[in-house]
């Protein structure tokens, strides 16, 4: 069951919203990253966006309460200073929470996050649906740092002439630092602080533009 679970949520066709983002891909393009440099892209996030988010994740599937997720809400917005990636990670979170309550509607600390935080942000609420779902923090990791590569390369075949066999190729071949970062993300329950400031930038800059495909 447990596996069943883990490949719902990793599913794109799981409506939480994850198809309206492109992890900050569609403002690098418009600021000159090009195809080629797409994978070198969806690598950095890993190392840092994505580490950071993975042990979120891992550490809300071991929360018990809804205040050890409020707090963890707060440690991740202290570590996303650009107000559009709070407001973009806080609507993939509300929209996996949603799914998630239909899914279990007693379940807790899962609802009783839903009704109470006000953030959302995304890992917190991944981390909540994941205990809800019995998996285990490093299952909650996977799935943040797949996610965050999967929305990247997803936008690329929607921005770009890519072939999609390409883009799924490009997750086959960040399997084994995904792997590592899982590791180290459940691992100790240390969560890490990694700063991004041209993609809080670019995300300021693309949040006010008038020609956007995707929300973030």
């Amino acid at each position: 069951m447990s596996v069943v679970l883990e490949l719902l949520l990793a599913d794109a066709r799981t409506p939480t919203g994850g198809h309206a983002h492109s992890g900050g891909l569609e403002a690098a393009l418009a600021a000159g990253l090009t195809l080629t440099e797409v994978p070198a892209f969806i690598r950095a996030r890993l190392r840092t966006v994505g580490r950071v988010e993975a042990a979120i994740a891992a550490s809300a599937a071991r929360a018990a309460t809804v205040d050890e997720l409020l707090d963890l809400e707060l440690e991740l917005a202290a570590r996303t200073p650009a107000e559009p990636l709070r407001r973009a990670s806080g609507a993939l979170g509300a929209g996996l929470l949603r799914t998630a309550c239909a899914w279990w509607p007693s379940a807790q600390p899962l609802t009783g996050y839903r009704a109470a935080g006000s953030l959302t942000l995304r890992p917190v609420a991944l981390g909540a649906v994941a205990r809800a779902a019995a998996l285990a923090p490093v299952a909650a990791a996977r799935l943040s740092l797949y996610d965050d590569a999967a929305i990247v390369a997803s936008a690329a075949v929607k921005l770009t002439a890519l072939d999609a066999a390409v883009a799924s190729g490009w997750l086959v071949s960040l399997a084994p630092e995904i792997d590592e970062l899982v590791a180290a993300a459940a691992g100790d329950g240390v969560l890490p602080s990694s700063s991004t400031p041209l993609l809080d930038r670019r995300a300021v800059a693309h949040a006010i533009a008038e020609r956007r495909l995707f929300v973030s």
